[in-house]
């Protein structure tokens, strides 16, 4: 969509459909901008969690982001606020997949960076449909739980009691049928039936869409905010499951409101840092676990005096203390080998200096409290040149290095970083676990050393060594 051109510091107007305005705001952009809106048009924008929509005047509102990415339509208004990452729709969905619990195939929305998020999604939407429905519609036995007149599957004997004392009918029975209207066509209808109201859709994907709704008519629409009913990969959905897995997140994070055939409003809106953080915490978690070393999400460490809450060795993750007398520090994400720490990660998304600042105080901290001398501060790059940084803190032996994930180079790229910060982390693990056998060797050593130049000097007769006399008369 291409925006109205409005005056520099003008409120931009969205109640000519004739004139559709586009606003696209970065999402750390704190001056916003103005726009026309009805009071009814402001209430769903607000509702939807783009954007703070702030009063200006009259039917005139201030939207400023505050947090979340993603697009939003509204009585003509086109609102997209876009991640700070410099992401297309490409890595943005790659994201989206470690949001969710069965990630999709990345092939399976084709969309360029420059592609409109609305028309992707729904072009992407009716291929996936079309190819999952093309070997026929999916059935499934269903449980009915019905109050008939004659009997079928079996009576429910409590239920007919208490609902119909003395009555032989309606019999409320229980039986298994054989039906189209399963949780992997209701997904997919309601998918189909919600992205097909879209404004300016191309007619062809339109009318695909359409048709992916008639063909699954006998299944229920899901209702907007009502839970999705859960479906399990197997071989006898296997074809559909492409299309579920974005069909599925469609559901859960798109919602369209259609009145008179019309979308009123439609707006898909998710949060960068928690998509972030899931996408370093997954991939850290595939690269480090096993091997003898594992990555904990987060272990409480108590800071004060190194003691635990469960009098553990300094230095040991434990549950909080139950008795609140401790400083306890959330210490990250905590790789350990054999028992041991060796040093921790912290994902955070907000790119301002400012906002790191304060995570370098608390990966002190968590260094301080895990033993640990070196610890990831894991972000998005700001540029292209961005590399990892060490900085070293004063009148200590702790380093926190700044480490920068490009995710504008897409998927692999940004896989392939957090595989060289796995590495980096393993080979930490080796001095440290050669240092603990060697302290401990010498620790023995020691022990055995000095019980021997005791000995030797509690036997020792001056007098022998230049005596020989002298230890004849000794024996």
């Amino acid at each position: 969509m291409t925006a109205t051109p409005t005056r520099a510091g003008a409120p931009a107007s969205a109640q000519s459909p004739a004139s559709p305005v586009a606003l696209e705001f970065d999402e750390f952009d704190r001056r916003g901008r103005l726009v026309n809106l009805s009071w009814e048009g402001a209430q769903h924008l607000s509702q939807t969690g783009l954007v703070e929509v702030l009063p200006a005047g009259r039917d005139t509102w201030r939207l400023i982001p505050c947090g979340a990415v993603g697009s939003v339509r509204v009585e003509g208004l086109s609102v997209r606020v876009m991640p700070a990452a410099s992401l297309g729709l490409t890595q943005l969905f790659f994201l989206l997949d470690h949001a969710a619990d069965d990630p999709f195939l990345s092939s399976s929305v084709q969309a360029r960076d420059d592609d409109e998020l609305w028309t992707s999604v729904a072009e992407s939407m009716a291929r996936l449909a079309h190819r999952a429905l093309s070997a026929g519609l999916l059935r499934g036995y269903r449980r009915v739980d019905e109050a008939l007149t004659t009997v079928r599957g079996r009576i429910r004997l409590g239920d007919q009691i208490r609902r119909h004392p003395g009555m032989t009918i309606p019999l409320e029975v229980t039986y298994s049928e054989f039906t189209p209207d399963i949780a992997e066509n209701r997904i997919l209808r309601t998918a189909a039936h919600r992205l097909q109201f879209l404004p300016e859709l191309p007619d062809a994907t339109r009318r695909r869409l359409a048709m992916v709704d008639a063909r699954l008519s006998d299944a229920t629409l899901i209702g907007q905010g009502a839970p999705v009913p859960a479906w399990t990969p197997s071989r006898l959905n296997a074809r559909y499951q492409d299309a579920l897995a974005l069909a599925d997140r469609i559901v859960r994070r798109i919602s369209v409101e259609v009145e008179d055939g019309h979308a009123a409003s439609a707006a898909f809106v998710t949060e960068m840092p928690a998509l972030f953080e899931r996408f370093v915490e997954a991939e850290l978690t595939a690269a480090l676990d096993g091997r003898g070393g594992r990555l904990l999400q987060n272990p409480v460490v108590n800071l004060d005096s190194g003691a635990e809450a469960d009098d553990a060795p300094s230095g040991r993750h434990s549950a909080p203390s139950d008795d609140g007398d401790h400083i306890s520090v959330r210490t990250g994400l905590v790789y350990e080998v054999d028992g041991e720490p060796v040093t921790t990660f912290v994902p955070t998304y907000p790119t301002d200096r400012r906002a790191r600042a304060a995570e370098h105080y608390r990966l002190l901290a968590a260094c301080t409290a895990l033993g640990v001398d070196r610890a990831y501060l894991v972000y998005p790059a700001q540029r292209r040149d961005d590399s990892p940084q060490p900085r070293r803190i004063v009148h200590t032996d702790i380093s926190i290095v700044e480490y920068p994930i490009d995710l504008s180079r897409g998927p692999t790229e940004s896989r392939r970083a957090i595989v060289e910060l796995a590495q980096h982390a393993r080979e930490l693990a080796a001095p440290s676990a050669a240092r603990h056998r060697t302290g401990s060797r010498h620790d023995a050593g020691s022990h055995h050393s000095a019980r021997s130049h005791h000995n030797a000097e509690f036997d020792h007769n001056p007098e022998s060594d230049h005596n020989p006399e002298g230890r004849r008369h000794a024996r």
